[in-house]
C-alpha cells in the first residue's frame, strides 16, 4: 500500500508541475490543505476519495490518471475516452495540436472555464472568436 500511495503522490506532484501550481494554488483550488496536498505528494497518506476526486478535478485528469497501469487495467475500464482523443487528434492539423498542447500546459484554467459554459455559450464565443480572427 505504501508504494501505491507513492505512486499516487508521484503523478500528482507531475500534473501538479506540469501545469506550472503549487501545493497552496491546488489546495485552494481543490479545497483541501496545502498540508494534505503536501503529504499525498510525498506519499505519506492518501486523500478522502472525495478529496481526491477534487483534486483530479482541478488538474483535469481522472482517477485513472494517477494510478499504475496494472491497477487501472484489473478495472476493466472502457477505453472509449482514449479512442474519443484518438479520433480528435486524427482530425487536427499539427499546427492546431502545438495550440491545444499550449492551452492545456499553459491554461488549463481558461479550458475548465470554456469547459463549463452552455452549448448556446459556446456557440457565441466560437462565432466571437471566429469574426476576430477573419477581420485579421
Amino acid at each position: 500500500m505504501d508504494e501505491l500511495k507513492k505512486y499516487i503522490g508521484t503523478k500528482i506532484k507531475e500534473f501538479r508541475k506540469s501545469l506550472g501550481m503549487t501545493t497552496v494554488e491546488l489546495g485552494k483550488l481543490s479545497n483541501t490543505s496545502q498540508t494534505t496536498i503536501s503529504a499525498i505528494e510525498r506519499g505519506t497518506r492518501f486523500g478522502t476519495f472525495e478529496s481526491m476526486l477534487k483534486i483530479c478535478e482541478v488538474l483535469g485528469i481522472t482517477l485513472y490518471d494517477i494510478l499504475p497501469s496494472e491497477q487501472s487495467e484489473n478495472l476493466n475500464v472502457p477505453q472509449i475516452h482514449n479512442e474519443r482523443i484518438a479520433l480528435i487528434l486524427d482530425r487536427l492539423s499539427s499546427e492546431d495540436i502545438e495550440v491545444t498542447e499550449t492551452l492545456v500546459i499553459n491554461d488549463m484554467s481558461l479550458l475548465r472555464t470554456v469547459n463549463k459554459l452552455t452549448p448556446n455559450q459556446k456557440r457565441h464565443l466560437s462565432n466571437h472568436l471566429n469574426s476576430i480572427i477573419n477581420n485579421e
